[in-house]
Protein backbone atom coordinates (compact mmCIF):
# COMPACT_ATOMS: atom_id res chain seq x y z
CA UNK A 1 0.00 0.00 0.00
CA UNK A 2 1.38 3.37 -1.03
CA UNK A 3 0.40 6.33 1.17
CA UNK A 4 1.05 9.84 -0.13
CA UNK A 5 1.45 12.37 2.70
CA UNK A 6 1.55 16.10 1.95
CA UNK A 7 1.18 19.28 3.96
CA UNK A 8 1.07 23.03 3.68
CA UNK A 9 0.02 23.33 0.06
CA UNK A 10 -1.50 26.78 0.80
CA UNK A 11 -3.90 26.79 -2.15
CA UNK A 12 -1.38 25.36 -4.62
CA UNK A 13 -3.42 22.19 -5.17
CA UNK A 14 -1.97 21.63 -8.65
CA UNK A 15 1.18 20.48 -6.83
CA UNK A 16 -0.89 17.88 -4.96
CA UNK A 17 -2.35 16.62 -8.24
CA UNK A 18 1.13 16.46 -9.74
CA UNK A 19 2.44 14.38 -6.82
CA UNK A 20 -0.63 12.11 -6.91
CA UNK A 21 -0.25 11.55 -10.65
CA UNK A 22 3.43 10.74 -10.17
CA UNK A 23 2.88 8.36 -7.22
CA UNK A 24 -0.55 6.81 -7.95
CA UNK A 25 -1.21 6.33 -4.21
CA UNK A 26 -3.59 3.90 -2.51
CA UNK A 27 -4.25 6.50 0.21
CA UNK A 28 -3.79 10.27 0.48
CA UNK A 29 -3.19 12.28 3.67
CA UNK A 30 -3.04 16.08 3.80
CA UNK A 31 -1.81 17.50 7.12
CA UNK A 32 -3.31 20.96 6.96
CA UNK A 33 -3.09 24.41 5.43
CA UNK A 34 -4.82 23.15 2.31
CA UNK A 35 -6.51 26.53 1.73
CA UNK A 36 -8.61 24.99 -1.03
CA UNK A 37 -11.77 22.92 -1.31
CA UNK A 38 -11.26 19.52 0.26
CA UNK A 39 -14.01 18.10 -1.94
CA UNK A 40 -12.33 19.33 -5.13
CA UNK A 41 -8.99 17.86 -4.06
CA UNK A 42 -10.59 14.53 -3.07
CA UNK A 43 -12.28 14.33 -6.45
CA UNK A 44 -9.07 15.11 -8.34
CA UNK A 45 -7.02 12.63 -6.26
CA UNK A 46 -9.55 9.87 -7.00
CA UNK A 47 -11.73 9.45 -3.91
CA UNK A 48 -13.54 7.25 -2.97
CA UNK A 49 -11.21 4.70 -4.63
CA UNK A 50 -8.31 6.48 -2.94
CA UNK A 51 -9.20 7.04 0.74
CA UNK A 52 -8.33 10.60 1.81
CA UNK A 53 -7.62 12.12 5.22
CA UNK A 54 -7.59 15.91 5.58
CA UNK A 55 -6.53 17.79 8.71
CA UNK A 56 -7.38 21.40 9.51
CA UNK A 57 -4.36 23.71 9.68
CA UNK A 58 -4.00 27.13 11.23
CA UNK A 59 -4.55 28.80 7.84
CA UNK A 60 -7.68 26.80 6.96
CA UNK A 61 -10.14 29.41 8.19
CA UNK A 62 -12.44 29.77 5.20
CA UNK A 63 -11.78 26.53 3.33
CA UNK A 64 -11.98 24.04 6.17
CA UNK A 65 -15.04 22.16 4.79
CA UNK A 66 -15.64 20.66 8.25
CA UNK A 67 -12.04 19.53 8.73
CA UNK A 68 -11.00 18.17 12.13
CA UNK A 69 -7.88 19.13 14.12
CA UNK A 70 -6.73 15.52 14.24
CA UNK A 71 -7.37 12.09 12.84
CA UNK A 72 -6.58 8.80 14.56
CA UNK A 73 -6.95 5.54 12.66
CA UNK A 74 -5.63 1.97 12.49
CA UNK A 75 -3.93 0.64 9.40
CA UNK A 76 -2.13 -2.68 8.95
CA UNK A 77 -1.28 -3.10 12.64
CA UNK A 78 -0.28 0.52 13.23
CA UNK A 79 -2.19 3.32 14.91
CA UNK A 80 -1.74 6.69 13.19
CA UNK A 81 -2.10 10.17 14.66
CA UNK A 82 -2.39 12.94 12.06
CA UNK A 83 -2.29 16.60 13.14
CA UNK A 84 -1.22 19.88 11.60
CA UNK A 85 1.00 20.65 14.59
CA UNK A 86 0.27 24.26 15.47
CA UNK A 87 -1.85 23.21 18.48
CA UNK A 88 1.03 20.99 19.66
CA UNK A 89 3.59 23.83 19.28
CA UNK A 90 5.78 21.73 16.98
CA UNK A 91 7.93 24.74 16.11
CA UNK A 92 9.39 24.57 19.61
CA UNK A 93 9.15 20.97 20.83
CA UNK A 94 7.92 17.47 20.04
CA UNK A 95 6.87 16.42 23.56
CA UNK A 96 3.21 17.38 23.03
CA UNK A 97 3.15 15.13 19.97
CA UNK A 98 4.56 12.31 22.10
CA UNK A 99 2.00 12.83 24.87
CA UNK A 100 -0.86 12.92 22.37
CA UNK A 101 0.47 9.76 20.71
CA UNK A 102 0.62 8.15 24.14
CA UNK A 103 -2.95 9.16 24.98
CA UNK A 104 -4.22 7.78 21.68
CA UNK A 105 -2.02 4.65 21.70
CA UNK A 106 -0.36 5.64 18.41
CA UNK A 107 2.98 4.44 17.08
CA UNK A 108 3.08 6.64 13.95
CA UNK A 109 2.60 10.43 14.10
CA UNK A 110 2.29 12.62 11.02
CA UNK A 111 2.36 16.41 11.33
CA UNK A 112 2.96 19.52 9.22
CA UNK A 113 3.06 23.26 10.02
CA UNK A 114 6.84 23.79 10.11
CA UNK A 115 7.35 23.40 6.33
CA UNK A 116 10.51 21.41 7.18
CA UNK A 117 10.82 17.63 6.68
CA UNK A 118 11.30 15.55 9.84
CA UNK A 119 11.74 11.81 10.32
CA UNK A 120 12.74 10.37 13.71
CA UNK A 121 11.83 7.72 16.22
CA UNK A 122 11.35 9.43 19.59
CA UNK A 123 11.04 7.85 23.02
CA UNK A 124 7.68 8.19 24.74
CA UNK A 125 8.35 9.33 28.33
CA UNK A 126 7.65 6.67 30.96
CA UNK A 127 6.52 4.07 28.41
CA UNK A 128 9.75 2.47 27.23
CA UNK A 129 8.66 2.62 23.57
CA UNK A 130 9.34 4.77 20.56
CA UNK A 131 6.99 6.56 18.20
CA UNK A 132 7.84 7.27 14.57
CA UNK A 133 7.27 10.99 14.00
CA UNK A 134 7.29 12.36 10.46
CA UNK A 135 6.67 15.68 8.73
CA UNK A 136 6.57 15.72 4.91
CA UNK A 137 7.69 19.36 4.78
CA UNK A 138 5.75 21.70 2.51
CA UNK A 139 4.73 20.75 -1.00
CA UNK A 140 4.41 24.46 -1.88
CA UNK A 141 6.40 26.73 0.45
CA UNK A 142 9.47 24.96 1.84
CA UNK A 143 11.55 26.42 4.65
CA UNK A 144 14.96 25.77 6.13
CA UNK A 145 16.72 25.10 2.85
CA UNK A 146 14.46 22.17 1.98
CA UNK A 147 12.77 21.71 -1.38
CA UNK A 148 9.07 21.29 -2.19
CA UNK A 149 8.55 17.91 -0.62
CA UNK A 150 6.08 15.20 0.26
CA UNK A 151 6.32 11.80 1.88
CA UNK A 152 5.57 8.33 0.56
CA UNK A 153 5.00 5.48 3.00
CA UNK A 154 5.07 2.04 1.37
CA UNK A 155 3.37 -0.39 3.75
CA UNK A 156 3.08 -4.13 3.29
CA UNK A 157 0.11 -6.20 4.42
CA UNK A 158 2.22 -7.35 7.39
CA UNK A 159 2.64 -3.73 8.54
CA UNK A 160 6.31 -3.42 7.61
CA UNK A 161 6.91 -0.04 5.99
CA UNK A 162 9.48 2.13 4.30
CA UNK A 163 9.48 5.93 4.21
CA UNK A 164 10.77 8.08 1.37
CA UNK A 165 10.85 11.86 1.10
CA UNK A 166 10.34 13.09 -2.42
CA UNK A 167 10.63 16.47 -4.12
CA UNK A 168 8.68 18.06 -6.92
Amino acid sequence: MKILVASDSHGNSDLLYKAAAKENPDMFIHLGDLEDSRHTVEHRIGAPQVPCVFIKGNCDYYSSDGLEDRSVFNLKGHRFLCVHGHIQSVNYRKDTLLYTASEEGCDIVLYGHTHVPFNEFLEVPFENRKVHIMNPGSIALPRGGSSRSYLVIDMSDSGAYEVEFKSL
